[in-house]
């Protein structure tokens, strides 16, 4: 499969990409993906008819959400010792053929480079939603939502794990994991029932991670599962969670809570958030679990083995992180004080140790106006995105998407200027009625780092736009907070470790 011939005129070069299930061979036009003869249980690929029902059944799926993409599945041919694409003949496989995008432009390459941008994941939450819209769903997709069949999945993923026990997954940590996933299935039986009658479990993509997304213009998500309905067919909470997963693996929480925001938002499904955490632990858990069979692949190099061997390890001790928060109470965190006075920054890194959601009003200021949230909009303080009733809106919505995200367990990061104390008083009303302990983090510095910071944000990626005149009017009318044991005040120009070490310490004292 690697001689240039066998795929037409003009190729002079084929290389190979290969994961534990199939060889996808690229031609500098074309991919063509051949799965391999192999059973993990799960997944049942040896024989011929089996690899072309799956090799018809992926081409189909994926239509659905990249028609331009997908061609065509070609039988691999064997006539007189030589092979060929296509044709009659002696069929020996087959291959789905593709249309060869960049490899730089998969989204896990992007995201090395920093090239992934907020406008991408607004663009990759409303595909996911649209697809979630006119997925199949009924009776039969639905069971497979159910807490047993959930639960049979990670008896499976368990089953399948034990041999990776003081390889990729510590023993402490599996058997955390363990626990802490079989309690919370068992006490969130009539939460699973509920998702099911509501309609929330179909035949999702399945597969849903960055190395899955090419990032251009447009953005292609591809490589539905095929191979299983146990594993395509889900909630979609879970399908969200693999995402948001994928995206905290790769240091960019920031981008991940942008994600479950615009998903929530254009689905409106809110509910999604009590089985957030559920479901980002099991998908961490899979792809430890499907990195770690590359470990007893024979056709594998020593140096590919390893590399698997680390990746498998950061999975899981990322799973055993998510485990652990299932069993941590909501809390609130309001990073609050002048613009440029660092608060935004420092949340985003709170909300990184925290496994927080972050919600910020420069994002959602934004998002209410229909602005790209990466990108500058800034007009003028007394219009546009500044103006007093903008502000207002912005505010409101920050609470009531803060107070739903509390309600569904989640820890939350308000981020914003809050220049009243009448402002910081309705959050603690809010934090009362839903029985969430709340603790004020007043970031500040002086005017001359601030103005500092401000001349750089026009040259570096901000989601603000204040300047240093909306810096100095907010200045005027700024309230300091009273002081109290809900309150932390914070020079944003000592180290950003020490900050958050006293902020993590507060928290304890509530």
């Amino acid at each position: 499969m690697l001689r240039p011939e066998l795929y037409g005129r003009g190729v002079k070069r084929v290389r190979m990409l290969q994961t534990h299930t199939s060889w996808v061979f690229l031609d500098g036009r074309r991919a063509y993906k051949v799965k391999k003869p192999v059973n993990f249980g799960f997944l049942d690929y040896t024989t011929l008819s089996a690899r072309r029902f799956f090799c018809h059944e992926e081409f189909r799926l994926n239509q659905l959400l990249s028609p331009d993409i997908y061609l065509s599945v070609e039988p691999i041919i064997e006539s007189r010792g030589r092979l060929r694409i296509g044709g009659r003949g002696n069929v020996i496989d087959y291959a789905l053929k593709m249309v060869e995008l960049p490899q730089q432009s998969i989204m896990t390459e992007q995201l090395k480079r920093a090239g992934v941008t907020f406008q991408h994941i607004e663009e990759i939450a409303g595909i996911i939603v649209r697809f979630h819209d006119h997925a199949e769903r009924g009776r039969e997709v639905a069971r497979y939502g159910s807490s047993e069949i959930v639960k049979l999945n990670w008896d499976e993923n368990f089953a399948q794990t034990m041999e990776f026990r003081g390889r990729t997954v510590t023993y402490p940590s599996f058997d955390r994991i363990k626990e802490r996933v079989e309690r919370f299935v068992r006490e969130n039986r009539r939460r699973f029932s509920r998702r099911r009658e509501g309609g929330y479990v179909r035949k999702c993509h399945g597969d849903l991670h960055s190395k899955n997304i090419f990032i251009g213009d447009p953005v292609h998500v591809f490589d539905c599962i095929e191979f299983n309905p146990r594993f395509s067919c889900s909630d979609t909470a879970s399908e969200v969670a693999f995402m948001a997963m994928d995206l905290e693996y790769h240091g960019r929480k920031d981008l991940s809570n942008f994600f479950v925001e615009r998903y929530i938002a254009h689905s409106g499904d809110s509910g999604l958030l009590r089985l957030l955490d559920f479901y980002k632990c099991y998908r961490a858990y899979v792809r430890g679990k499907v990195t770690s069979f590359n470990l007893n692949d024979a056709g594998m190099s020593v140096a590919d083995k390893a590399e698997a061997r680390m990746t498998a390890r950061r999975y899981f001790r990322l799973s055993d992180r998510y485990a652990e928060k299932l069993a941590v109470p909501a809390r609130l965190v309001v990073m609050f004080g002048l613009p440029g006075s660092g608060k935004s920054y420092l949340g985003q890194r709170l909300a990184e140790r925290l496994d927080a959601l972050h919600l910020m009003t420069d994002s959602i200021r934004k998002q209410l106006l229909g602005l790209p949230v990466g990108g500058r909009a800034f007009e003028g303080y007394t219009r546009d995105i500044y103006a007093p009733a903008v502000s207002k809106r912005t505010y409101r919505e920050l609470l009531r998407r803060g107070r739903s995200y509390l309600k569904a367990g989640q820890t939350v990061i308000l981020d914003g200027t809050f220049l009243y104390e009448d402002s910081r008083d309705e959050v603690r009303s809010l934090a009362k009625r839903v029985g969430a302990p709340v603790l004020f983090v007043h970031t500040h510095c002086p005017e001359k780092t601030i103005t500092g910071r401000m001349r750089r944000r026009r040259s570096e990626l901000s989601l603000s736009d204040a300047d240093v005149e909306v810096y100095r009017d907010m200045k005027r009318r700024f309230t300091m907070p009273r002081t109290g044991k809900d309150l932390v005040r914070v020079d944003s120009r000592q180290p950003v470790n020490r900050s958050l070490v006293r902020i993590e310490r507060a928290l304890l004292r509530l």
